[in-house]
């Protein structure tokens, strides 16, 4: 395995992110004790940080470079989709570049690409069964092995309706990507697990015992562990990170998710 520290994200040596998005019906309940949705305040937060991504993506020249490559994937009503609207519509894998020339629109100022969904049943292991398809193939196309490790972030507020008898289903896929790899390393696997209540706030744990809840003790055993660069970047933003801590948020708030997503971002 070749150290990661060496490597440059560039043009010719892009990252893979692939976003997935619970989209079910629960998503319409209230995040915390904000005044909008999950659904709303989870596009908003998707939103924000696509944006923040093209931003470092632009060179001397003021040329947008191909840095990053993107796939958002929506899961609610029993289906798995493409997140994408617009001239992006059914895409899968795009660009950041491709992405940053076909917004919606704009809200206060930042581009709009995705849009609040919340309908239906809670489909996740179809969308980790997606999400291993696009990774692998990304990984077997052209020089991708010799490039940063995909990261996969999910986001979602509560349990698969399809993980099958004791969601062993769910854990064979989640288990699958894990094995999954470049030079660099293997898939990263990212959890934010949201609620409606205003609980305890878990973020980055090295473990999980004491919460009540089967549902957050599985997103964290799903989780990988933090890299060193997104330790870094942690404790930057003053988190108190400890050795062995993965990548899992439970009953976060707004800005928990907003940092939560640049870290899993890399630099």
């Amino acid at each position: 395995m070749l150290d990661i520290k060496n490597l440059t994200i560039s043009s010719t040596h892009p990252c893979l992110i692939v976003y997935l998005l619970d989209q079910s019906g629960s998503m319409k309940e209230q995040f915390g004790n904000g005044l909008h949705s999950k659904s709303v305040e989870v596009a908003k937060a998707i939103n924000e940080l696509i944006y923040g991504i093209g931003l470092r993506c632009i060179g001397s020249n003021g040329d947008l470079k191909n840095r990053f490559e993107l796939a958002v994937i929506g899961y609610g009503n029993d289906k798995v989709k493409s997140g994408w609207e617009g001239q992006l519509a059914n895409k899968w894998v795009v660009s950041i570049k491709n992405v940053f020339d076909y917004p919606l629109g704009q809200n206060n100022g930042i581009p709009v690409w995705i849009r609040p969904v919340d309908d239906g049943s809670t489909p996740m292991t179809k969308a980790f069964e997606n999400a291993k398809r696009l990774c692998n193939d990304w990984i077997n196309w052209g020089n991708h092995r010799e490039c940063h490790p995909p990261i996969i972030i999910n986001i979602t507020d509560g349990e698969a309706t399809d993980g099958g008898f004791g969601d062993r289903d769910l854990q064979k896929e989640v288990n699958e990507i894990k094995n999954l790899g470049t030079l660099y390393g293997n898939v990263n696997i990212l959890n934010i697990h949201i609620s409606g209540s205003n609980g305890e706030r878990v973020l980055f744990p090295t473990e999980v015992s004491n919460l009540n809840n089967r549902y957050a003790k599985q997103l964290f055993e799903f989780s990988t562990p933090l890299t060193e660069n997104m330790i870094y970047l942690a404790q930057k933003e003053g988190y108190n990170i400890q050795t062995g801590a993965k990548g899992y948020i439970f009953n976060g708030n707004g800005n928990d998710l907003i940092k939560f997503l640049n870290i899993g971002t890399p630099q």
